[in-house]
C-alpha cells in the first residue's frame, strides 16, 4: 500500500508502533492519579490509523481487511486494559467479523483466536 489518505504508509506505521509503545512500556510510568493517560493517549493515535486505513484504496480486500482487523484487536485491548470492557468487547468483534473470511489463512489464524481468547 503506498499511500493512505495522504500519508505514505511508513508514517502509518509508525503511529502504530508509537501506540504500541504508549500502551506497552510508557503506561508503566503513568502516575497513580492518571493511571490510564498513556492508553488514552495510545487509543487516539490507534484512532488517527483507524481513519488513514479506511479511506485507503490501496490493498488487496485481505490485506485491508487484516490490517482494520489489527486495528480492532488493538482498540478492544486497549479499552479492555482501561476497564471498558463493553467496548472493548465491540471491537474485538469487529475484528473476528474481518477475519471471518481469511481465518483460515496463516497471516490471520493467530489473530483470530486471541480475538476470541480476549
Amino acid at each position: 500500500m503506498a499511500a493512505a489518505a495522504g500519508a505514505g504508509w511508513p508514517a502509518v506505521c509508525e503511529k502504530f508502533r508509537a501506540a504500541r509503545t504508549l500502551s506497552a512500556v510508557e503506561s508503566l510510568k503513568d502516575p497513580e492519579t492518571e493511571p490510564y493517560r498513556s492508553k488514552y493517549s495510545a487509543r487516539a493515535l490507534l484512532q488517527e490509523v483507524k481513519q488513514l486505513l479506511s479511506a485507503a484504496e490501496e490493498g488487496g480486500e485481505a490485506v485491508l481487511a487484516v490490517r482494520r482487523a489489527v486495528l480492532e484487536y488493538e482498540l478492544g485491548v486497549n479499552h479492555i486494559d482501561t476497564e471498558e470492557l463493553s467496548a472493548g468487547e465491540e471491537h474485538l468483534q469487529r475484528c473476528t467479523q474481518l477475519l471471518e473470511p481469511h481465518r483460515l489463512s496463516p497471516d490471520c489464524v493467530s489473530l483470530y483466536i486471541q480475538a476470541q481468547v480476549m
